[in-house]
């Protein structure tokens, strides 16, 4: 969802996880008994109370959400699925796991089966297309939110840099990736400031820009050869000047943000609200404009709906009708994540959404506008696992311990020898 991802999750290979599928609160199945209550698993963040009780009242089943942490969600149902028993009807599974789900077709229900067809035109393409299997044949969960990315960046530090500072003007400058470390001397130059914490932040969000990253659909390892693998490594391995090298989410992001040492933030929906407990002094400094080349998906989930579930029907009739759009509109002004549903963007809870934080009216805009851009790029089973190598090995440079080559070489050799096992 648009929980951040910590940095164990990101250098394990994925196992299985699933999440539940929705429908229409008064369509459930006529082809099994109606159960009186349906389990579901999520983290917390997805603000499915106040509809649970809405829909039990409409239809007699109560939905029994059972909490845990993230990551506990997901070892909870690998462990579930691994023993072929005590999963639940409906759990949510976050995107960094769902190509290892597709590997898993048999220990999840095809939702297609349940009349999942009439969702293929509700959710973004490349929530849809991340939901479906290669063959578009199967699909494993009902999309929930996204993370579509925009640039955060502070004008006190951009003007003091003798950059633009007005959002328009910022985007049309920094429209490269190279133009954006251009920017980035700039501010080392002329302020105290860095472009951003770290440079493994730059390659991921270059990497995401593209359908074609590490892997091949038939899960070929092309990570040496792919353009955007390259490209993002060459940018991003050149971009120590510019960069802090402190992980986000940390006290020491946080204490750098307070003190004015870093200009951007590449920022999901989710992610202001860190900023903002971060460095509350900070209001009013900073505005909002798109990301070089394009958008990226920080985050986001799926419901699915395991084989072990008696009542698969009726738990697709309930993840239906809980992201649809209308309550994903409603989840949203609860202040809940972004929804992957276009049909609302054009709402006045989105086109008129601020934060007096940002200097800015034109958040939910500008985050529409990234979301339909995002690129349903093919992950690949051991993506996020290959992905920190690249990232550990960016950071071996920050720290002065590996050239941009031995770093590169290092990670290489790591990841084949690892794919190879």
């Amino acid at each position: 969802m648009w929980i951040k991802k910590s940095k164990w999750f990101l250098i394990i290979t994925y196992f299985l996880v699933v999440l539940t599928a929705c429908n229409n609160s008064d369509s459930v199945s006529e082809n099994e008994e109606n159960p009186s209550s349906l389990t579901l698993w999520a983290w917390p963040g997805f603000g499915l109370e106040e509809l649970a009780a809405e829909y039990e009242e409409e239809t007699g089943i109560s939905i029994n959400i059972q909490e845990a942490e993230y990551g506990d969600v997901h070892q909870n149902l690998i462990t579930a699925l691994a023993s072929g028993s005590g999963a639940p009807d409906i759990s949510a599974v976050d995107q960094g796991y769902l190509d290892q789900m597709k590997q898993n077709e048999d220990q999840f229900h095809n939702l297609f089966d349940f009349g999942g067809e009439e969702l293929a035109d509700v959710y973004l393409d490349a929530k849809w297309s991340q939901a479906t299997n290669t063959e578009g044949d199967f699909l494993l969960g009902v999309p929930t939110d996204v993370g579509p990315m925009v640039m955060l960046y502070r004008e006190d530090i951009f003007e003091e840099a003798g950059l633009p500072t007005n959002p328009d003007e910022v985007a049309a400058e920094i429209d490269t990736w190279e133009a954006y470390v251009e920017a980035g001397k700039q501010v080392r130059e002329n302020t105290d400031a860095y472009m951003i914490n770290r440079t493994s932040d730059i390659y991921v969000a270059i990497l995401d820009q593209a359908e074609e990253q590490y892997f091949t659909t038939d899960e070929e390892f092309i990570g040496d050869k792919s353009t955007q693998s390259l490209r993002a490594w060459e940018v991003a391995s050149h971009a120590v000047d510019i960069s802090m090298n402190v992980e986000r989410s940390t006290p020491e992001w946080g204490t750098a943000l307070a003190n004015g040492e870093i200009a951007t933030v590449l920022l999901p929906p989710w992610m202001l609200q860190n900023v903002k407990n971060a460095a509350p002094d900070t209001a009013g400094k900073w505005n909002i404009t798109f990301m070089p080349e394009g958008s990226g998906n920080f985050g986001g989930s799926f419901l699915t709906v395991p084989k072990q579930s008696d009542y698969p029907q009726a738990a697709y009739d309930f993840a239906k009708w809980v992201m649809a759009p209308e309550q994903q509109l409603r989840i949203f002004e609860n202040g809940g994540p972004f929804p992957s549903t276009p049909s609302i963007y054009d709402e006045p809870a989105i086109q008129n959404l601020e934060d007096d934080f940002v200097n800015s009216d034109q958040l939910g805009i500008l985050y529409a506008e990234a979301a339909e851009e995002i690129v349903a790029g093919y992950k690949g089973v051991h993506h996020d696992a290959v992905s920190s190598l690249f990232q550990d090995a960016l950071v071996s440079i920050e720290d002065g311990s590996a050239t941009p080559e031995q770093a590169w070489d290092n990670a290489l050799q790591e990841a084949e020898r690892q794919l190879s096992r």
